[in-house]
């Protein structure tokens, strides 16, 4: 791997929030950054939350050794069964050892609760799952992104645009933030 070219993994698990994977992985694209979608079931076509369905990059089996930057994790309506895998856990508290980025959006932090890796931390996320995190997180913030150290949050669909900006401009820095905001005509 070419270590300057940046590397995310996006976990697309049944009942994902489909906006919130489709506009981070097309941006952070248009970044330049290599974006792999892997599927957390048995087959590459993962259907969405509004029915739609994405055919994953590869099967989890072809994650192996491979080195990323960041591992996405979109919310939706699946995340209640996405954050009980067991390999998805282990995928998040490697992540979290080795100090690379971990990024959710909407339910999806619950996900990087059941890891163990949220102590400490300032978390944006959905509406509703604040009061299953308190407690467990220095503070749920209403701010619509949300970076403390190498944890990127946000609070859901609505927030996705927002969301990964904040991903290439850790990744990439504010020049090339910057320019995909303007080529996309964002605010």
């Amino acid at each position: 791997m070419n270590s300057s070219v940046k590397k995310v993994l996006v976990l697309l698990h049944p009942g994902f929030e489909e906006i919130e994977a489709v506009v981070p992985m097309d941006l952070l694209r248009r970044a330049g950054v290599e974006v792999v979608s892997t599927s957390t079931g048995p087959d590459l076509g993962v259907t969405g939350g509004r029915g739609i369905i994405l055919q994953a990059d590869i099967p989890a089996s072809e994650i192996g050794a491979q080195e990323f930057d960041m591992l996405l994790l979109p919310g939706g309506p699946g995340v209640k069964k996405f954050r009980k895998q067991p390999q998805v856990l282990e995928w998040v508290r490697k992540f979290h050892r080795e100090g690379r980025y971990l990024a959710a959006i909407c339910a999806a932090p619950l996900v990087l609760l059941d890891a163990g890796v949220l102590s400490g931390k300032k978390v944006a996320s959905f509406p509703g799952t604040e009061e299953e995190l308190r407690g467990h997180v220095l503070a749920c913030v209403d701010e619509r992104v949300c970076v403390d150290g190498k944890l990127i949050t946000s609070r859901g669909a609505g927030t996705s645009e927002e969301f990964a900006l904040a991903l290439i401009r850790l990744l990439m820095g504010d020049a090339v933030a910057e320019d995909v905001r303007h080529r996309i005509v964002a605010r």
